[in-house]
């Protein structure tokens, strides 16, 4: 099946390719307590004023400042890292063993091979761990009441989906913008990442409002983060934006990207032409109708 539009690219390796197999069953990290506690450094609090976790008890927070080394990725059964030794990649296992038990999830075996490490893991249920990035979402970073505030709608919104929220790390690093977080959660795995049911953003690059009324009944929204940035819970969607001088041309653009989506293997799930209150031209382009399609990928 081709897709209609590429996102990301992950890199998944199969940890019994790798050298340097390590033992889970000696972390060294004894009993974790949910909400607090401290590795090498990197101390996890209490949850934070405003954040809302409902009955999730076993969710963990931290704050990840240089030691990025501690800071997973997910891919189908796996979170992987890049460390620069094996040293420091045994501290993101010792880490992230327990915060996994504790989950339902059970590894099954660890690699690390040319700054490359991965993590296996098992789920009872058949679940698997994904995680969602908040640096590009909109708020207002020197407030920390605010993101605060922005997280726990994010929390409760994959509590209200039944996904169960499982950590959450506050990003103190220069690479990323102030106060930026993650979480990480559990969901069902599909054969296609993109039909997974996840934490996501949709962007109108062009920063053109998007249609709510449209989407509302095709995914489950959590935030509505700016008119052109949507946070959802779902499979991942696709916009298309398009133009014409004419309401006659305007379906005839909408008419064939309808065709090319379907030729594509994608799901159309509907699209709006809308007049603007006034001509836009530029040069030799008179712009008087957009068309707006959205799509599951």
């Amino acid at each position: 099946m081709k897709k209609i539009l590429i996102t990301a690219a992950v890199l998944v390796m199969s940890g019994g390719a790798y050298a340097g197999e390590l033992n889970l069953n000696s972390t060294g990290f004894g009993e974790l307590s949910p909400g607090r506690f401290e590795l090498s450094g990197l101390k996890i609090p209490e949850p934070g004023a405003g954040v809302r976790t409902g009955e999730n008890s076993g969710c963990y927070y931290g704050v990840i400042t240089s030691k990025l080394h501690l800071l997973a990725r997910t891919a189908k059964s796996q979170l992987y890292v890049f460390a620069d030794t094996e040293p420091l990649f045994r501290e993101f296992v010792d880490l992230w063993t327990p915060i996994l038990e504790r989950s339902g999830l059970r590894p099954t075996g660890a690699a690390y091979k040319d700054t490359f490490g991965t993590l296996d893991y098992r789920s009872a249920d058949g679940l698997v761990l994904r995680d969602f990035m908040a640096e590009n979402l909109r708020y207002n970073a020197l407030d920390p009441a605010e993101v605060e505030k922005v997280r726990g709608e994010l929390l409760s919104g994959l509590e209200k989906a039944g996904l169960t929220p499982v950590a959450s790390f506050s990003l103190d690093n220069e690479l990323f913008r102030p106060r930026t977080f993650n979480i990480y959660y559990l969901t069902k795995p599909s054969e296609d990442p993109a039909h997974e049911v996840r934490l996501r953003q949709l962007v109108n690059n062009d920063g053109g409002a998007l249609d709510l009324d449209l989407l509302a009944g095709a995914v489950r929204i959590v935030r509505e983060d700016a008119p052109f940035s949507l946070v959802y819970i779902g499979k991942e969607l696709g916009f298309h934006g398009g133009w014409s001088d004419t309401e006659a041309g305007a379906k005839i653009k909408l008419a064939e990207y309808k065709k090319f989506l379907i030729e594509n293997g994608a799901e159309f799930i509907g699209a709006k032409i809308i007049k603007l209150d006034k001509p836009y031209i530029s040069g030799d382009i008179t712009i008087n109708y957009l068309v707006n399609s959205y799509f599951y990928q």
